[in-house]
């Protein structure tokens, strides 16, 4: 069985990734005068992460829990920093 992943499969993934994270930043920058919503904005990044994460390696049939671990631990790093950048 061929166990080479699909480099289209995987750009078109990363596009949809690097798309999301565009809007993202757009939305942190249009709301640049309130920390509130630019802290939900990259809390609704950090989901759009998670989740595209998740379903990548899941398509992929690669994922692990230490993989979905990793996902986790670098959504609550972004977190940290959002709440330590936005909030404080």
């Amino acid at each position: 069985m061929n166990k080479r992943p699909n480099k289209k499969f995987d750009n078109i993934w990363h596009l949809i990734l690097y798309l999301g994270f565009i809007v993202g930043l757009v939305g942190i920058y249009l709301s640049k005068f309130d920390a509130r919503r630019q802290f939900i904005v990259l809390l609704l990044m950090i989901a759009y992460y998670l989740i595209w994460g998740f379903v990548f390696h899941h398509l992929r049939r690669d994922a692990t829990r230490w993989l979905m671990f990793e996902y986790l631990l670098i959504g609550l790093i972004g977190l940290l920093a959002g709440f330590l950048i936005f909030l404080l």
